[in-house]
């Protein structure tokens, strides 16, 4: 086998000492010190732009589809006066002034109270009860469920949801038997609207519409949606009834309720307007919900207002009624014994005696009260500290110290209660103020005490003096001791029963002071709209998740791709090794998996980019090759299959051949021959055939006449059984020196190295060895794999970029004139010249 190292550079001798070492130094600070290249990863966007694109349609779609089939959601609002918060709020800012720190911090826990209370499962129940969204009764072709398609094709009507003609509907249902909740119910008329609810074959209740129905298993009330309207006889409808509990922790999350803060020049402005709103997915339990809600809140806050001054009232209601009796009895008695004994007067001692008497019963009676009042109050001092008094037996005992000491108890526990916002139980001012709370509440305690003892000792004086008086009367005739008995009830009856009137009329007033001023501002109103799906913003949203994923699916692929993104990170790598050129990507290859697919060859455009940066590669060869016959004979390589060598070395060939040199290709590779492919010619015979002595070199050869150039090709023939043996034949080095003389390039086309050792040999019968890596698609192991191998060969190497960036990398753009143009302007220069001669 002959060698050609003869024929290199004295300085490319040089390098090739060097050159293991420098590619390993490049390898390892390449390895250590890479970064994400921004325009690569530019580029890599704008080749695979389909991917976000696509995957965001798909997102749209996917979007659309889901906001279909959903189940659209409907909010209610309405609006609550608070009028007992503002009322308290007032009477608390005046006896609070100049004690509150912090503005606006007496206000918040009334206010945030009631907001709670609309909250509370106690008044949300109540609402479902009487709402009757706790029951659900179908037509048996009536769907539960109304998608968002469906109400979109009805014309966006609220009728899908109720039948107005044939609906049904409950209210106050509550199944006394807990094992009635959740299930399906057949709901079944006879006549004139009376019906009857089975559970499976079993009768659990019996009714009439409008009506209350009461069993041992089941309370409710249905009614119809249209008024008048009665179900035909055997007309069967599903009914179900949920527990209350379970339909407020759905509901829970839906229900909002919030305060509306006014800013008036920067100073907060608290309002006393409570807006509520409700959601779900039917618009009329939506409405009837939300209107419960609102009137169970306002029912519940009066009962909890009217309470202690109602059992007041409620006590000498019936005190007036016992007495108005006995009044009457004893005007009665007195009148038929004056008729019978024919006294119809007493003597005017007698009748001061009993004047006397009457007002010391009286005093005793207004005492008995004052006492009863006094333990009423003592016994709600008694309860816990946040227990507050009635007013009204406060004043009613008109004691100025204890009207004092009320005020200041009052004061301190809504001071407590705002103070309650920002600290703790164990803060030292919540103890400082529980401790004065605890002082005022035992000194009330005392003055109460006192005025017990003080009013008993009262009562023990006048039960004297009335006693010594009834002694007194004794000395009087038995007819005339029954005159002044009857008398003196009479007479005692009468100033208690207007003692107790009056007594009454001032429990009225209190009472009637403590009615809630709170009132429905707004009933609850739907909104024709549902505030759920949002079609234009789910569709966006899906989109933009799409476009992220594919966005981020290019990006990851990007990471975790395995080859260089950019011929700039090619050149980092490898600075030490000799740049042959740079090509852009070709159109007519196509790399499918981990095999190649190449198109029959067409010429390069030479004005196109791709044209520009083959005739500069060719002139580069020409620099090259430009000593002697150095560079002449060429081998192609790469480190993976697909990398586009093959339409590299053939463009070239044709460039050469278009340029008037002599030039012959040989497809080397015997394992994966492409170029009679890449030409359209006979595979064989070809390379294989004259290796193996089958053929002659004449008979093996095509000589392309399509291209109008002098271009020779050796087309690899038939694959052998081991195309190593053949290549390493002396037949084949002899094949490169006849070659070398009658050819001014020779262009091998070899085998991925060192996947493939058929480069191994040939590595040593050639001028150059030029490696061609594609960017975006070598994968680095595998390229660090080859310029290893090729360094322990030590041949002459360059570096062949395939697949650069056309936006940059130094590659000229040319844009060629059109064809119309350049004919335009021939005859421009023509019709000149023409002109010139003539003259």
């Amino acid at each position: 086998m002959t060698d050609h190292t003869e024929n290199m550079h004295p300085s490319e001798n040089v390098d090739l000492q060097r050159r293991p070492s420098i590619a390993n130094n490049s390898e390892r600070m390449g390895d250590e010190g890479e970064k994400i290249d921004l325009s690569a990863l530019l580029r890599s966007l704008k080749r695979h732009w389909r991917l976000p694109l696509g995957l965001a349609g798909v997102g749209a779609v996917l979007a659309i589809l889901i906001t279909l089939f959903s189940v659209p959601v409907f909010e209610s609002s309405g609006s609550v006066y608070l009028g007992n918060a503002e009322k308290d709020q007032a009477a608390v800012s005046a006896a609070t002034e100049g004690l509150s720190l912090v503005p606006g911090l007496v206000q918040a826990p009334n206010l945030e109270t009631q907001v709670q209370i609309m909250q509370s499962r106690q008044v949300v129940e109540r609402a479902i009860v009487r709402s009757g969204v706790n029951v659900s009764i179908l037509n048996p072709d009536q769907s539960p469920v109304v998608h968002f398609w469906y109400w979109l094709v009805s014309g966006h009507s609220f009728n899908i949801y109720e039948h107005q003609k044939t609906g049904l509907r409950a209210t106050l249902a509550e199944a006394v038997n807990p094992d009635i909740y959740g299930k399906s119910l057949d709901l079944k008329f006879t006549k004139d609207g009376h019906y009857q609810i089975f559970d499976d074959k079993n009768l659990i209740l019996n009714g009439v519409l409008d009506e209350p129905a009461v069993s041992p298993n089941l309370r409710i009330i249905i009614k119809p949606d249209a008024q008048g309207f009665i179900p035909d006889n055997n007309s069967i409808y599903h009914l179900t009834v949920s527990s209350p509990l379970a339909v407020y922790k759905e509901f829970a999350g839906n229900i909002s309720v919030s305060q509306d803060s006014k800013d008036n020049g920067g100073t907060p402005t608290l309002s006393y307007l409570i807006y509520l709103s409700f959601k779900n997915p039917n618009p009329y339990v939506s409405q009837r919900f939300l209107n419960s809600l609102m009137l169970s809140y306002l029912e519940q806050t009066h009962a909890w207002a009217t309470g202690q001054a109602s059992s007041t009232y409620d006590y000498l209601n019936g005190q007036l009624e016992k007495v108005r009796t006995a009044l009457a009895t004893a005007d009665g008695k007195l009148a038929r014994y004056q008729s019978h004994s024919g006294l119809l007067s007493v003597t005017s001692n007698a009748q001061a005696m009993i004047t006397q008497m009457t007002n010391y019963e009286s005093q005793r009676n207004a005492l008995d009260l004052k006492l009863k009042n006094l333990q009423q109050v003592s016994s709600e001092l008694s309860g816990k500290g946040g227990s507050h008094v009635d007013s009204y037996l406060v004043t009613s005992l008109n004691d100025s110290v204890l009207n004092s000491l009320s005020e200041k108890l009052v004061t301190a526990q809504n001071r407590k209660a705002s103070l309650a916002t920002m600290y703790t139980d164990r803060a030292p001012e919540m103890q400082q103020l529980d401790k004065e709370i605890a002082s005022i509440r035992s000194a009330i305690s005392s003055v109460i005490h006192n005025q017990e003892v003080q009013t008993q000792q009262q009562l023990k004086s006048l039960d004297g003096a009335i006693d010594q008086y009834k002694s007194k009367m004794g000395q009087y005739p038995r007819e005339a001791l029954q005159v002044l008995s009857l008398t003196r009830s009479t007479e005692v009856l009468g100033k208690l029963y207007m003692f107790l009137l009056e007594k009454q009329k001032e429990a009225a007033i209190s009472r009637a002071s403590t009615i809630t001023k709170n009132r429905i501002l707004d009933t609850a109103l739907v909104h024709s709209v549902p505030v759920s799906p949002k079609a234009s913003k789910a569709v966006l949203i899906g989109a933009f998740l799409g476009l992220l994923l594919g966005l981020a699916v290019v990006f990851a692929r990007f990471l975790l791709h395995k080859g260089f993104h950019s011929d700039e990170g090619i050149l980092s790598r490898y600075p030490s090794i000799p740049l042959f050129g740079k090509l852009p990507e070709y159109e007519a290859f196509q790399s499918v998996g981990d095999s190649a697919k190449i198109k029959p060859i067409v010429p390069s455009d030479p004005r196109s980019t791709y044209g520009e940066a083959l005739r500069l590669l060719r002139g580069k060869l020409y620099l090259d090759s430009g000593a002697g016959n150095a560079g002449k004979v060429l081998m192609f390589s790469s480190a993976f299959q697909g990398d586009g060598k093959t339409t590299v070395v053939s463009q070239l060939a044709v460039a050469l051949a278009k340029d008037g040199k002599r030039a012959l290709l040989i497809d080397a590779d015997l394992r994966h021959p492409q170029l009679h492919s890449a030409f359209d010619c006979k595979q064989s015979p070809g390379l294989a055939e004259y290796l193996a002595g089958n053929a002659k070199l004449e008979d093996c050869t095509r000589v392309m006449t399509r291209f109008d150039v002098p271009l020779t090709c050796l087309p690899s023939g038939q694959t052998p059984d081991s195309p190593v043996e053949l290549i390493g034949k002396e037949r084949f080095a002899e094949l490169i020196d006849k070659a070398r003389s009658e050819y001014d390039y020779v262009l091998i086309d070899t085998p991925p190295f060192p996947v493939l050792s058929d480069g191994l040999i040939i590595a040593r019968l050639v001028d150059r060895l030029v490696s061609v890596i594609r960017v975006g698609e070598t994968p680095r192991s595998a390229f660090k794999e080859h310029m290893q191998g090729v360094a322990e060969i030590g041949c002459p190497q360059a570096l062949l970029i395939n697949g650069a960036p056309t936006s940059q990398g130094g590659v000229y753009h040319y844009h060629p004139r059109s064809s119309v143009r350049l004919d335009l302007e021939n005859r421009v220069r023509s019709f000149i010249s023409q002109f010139q001669r003539k003259r």
